[in-house]
């Protein structure tokens, strides 16, 4: 009689233990079926014409530079000094994902040898909504390739820019490459990829005003976390390039292989599925001991 009992515990125990398996591979796949094979949300490679420049709208992204948020669009500001170029850029073994146009080998985005030199500018794109129901964000990285005459005391740097609800919050965090290149050519072999963790955390951001040819300008600390609503766009903010004397006008920015990654949010159902099954053996143990 108490080998049978022993025979029917051990078959109960192991249909429980079957079960959490179970449990647990539909929860990989629901995960699976979210987040594919990769953490990639976003990726752009800022892919140049075959020949010459371009502006931002080449590869669905925007440009504005100056306090007063002048456009990119080939009149206020020449095409051969801010936009896209067709230059080798870095990596150059990545594809664009959730990107508009499709990733070519050469290109990187640049600001060089005019007013957007010296002044803040915002480069972004809104051609990805990152859902952070859906998503948790975890990194943003891109990779830096800029020149100062005065480095490294004037070489500019990059805060994270992002879209929540209508308004614009810039990093905190000054994102700095700690290298010095002087020429175009060199970014593909010397430039520094940079990034920001993630974080809504309001100590983390500050307040980004921008109205399309009216005003570009950074603010104060947000006072709250970030809402957890959908990213509607999202780039980069440089602040005004000038050397230690404040004089301006003496760095080159170049950017490529813009990337936004994270991982799928559980769904509620395949959490409490795990719960069920966790909860059924620890309940058979109970049993057991009584």
């Amino acid at each position: 009689m108490r080998t049978f009992t022993f025979k029917v515990r051990n078959q109960e125990m192991l249909s429980v233990k079957k079960f959490v398996v179970l449990a647990g591979a539909i929860l990989l796949c629901m995960q699976a079926t979210h987040a594919d094979d990769s953490s990639v949300l976003y990726r752009e490679t800022f892919g140049g014409p075959a020949a010459g420049n371009t502006n931002f709208a080449f590869v669905g992204w925007s440009g504005y530079w100056s306090p007063t948020a002048q456009t990119d669009d080939g009149v206020v500001s020449p095409l051969n000094n801010f936009g896209v170029g067709n230059s080798l850029g870095i990596p150059t073994n990545l594809t664009n994902v959730n990107a508009g146009a499709s990733a070519r080998t050469n290109g990187f985005a640049f600001a060089s040898g005019f007013q957007a030199v010296s002044n803040n500018i915002l480069t972004f794109t809104s051609e990805y909504t990152v859902d952070q129901s859906v998503w948790n964000v975890g990194s943003i990285s891109f990779y830096s390739g800029n020149t100062s005459n005065a480095f490294p005391n004037g070489m500019p740097g990059y805060r994270i820019a992002v879209q929540i609800d209508g308004n614009w919050y810039a990093s905190s965090q000054l994102l700095v490459q700690n290298n010095n290149i002087a020429a175009a050519a060199n970014f593909n072999t010397s430039g520094q990829q940079l990034i920001f963790n993630w974080t809504p955390a309001a100590s983390a951001w500050d307040t980004l005003t921008f109205t399309p040819g009216t005003t570009l300008a950074l603010g104060g600390p947000v006072g709250s976390n970030l809402p957890a609503d959908p990213i509607t766009a999202f780039g980069l903010y440089s602040d005004p390039a000038v050397n230690t004397n404040g004089v301006g006008g003496i760095a080159t920015r170049r950017w490529d292989t813009y990337e936004i990654d994270g991982t799928a949010v559980p769904e509620p159902s395949s959490v409490m599925l795990v719960f069920v099954g966790f909860g059924a053996l620890l309940g058979f143990r109970r049993s057991r001991k009584a």
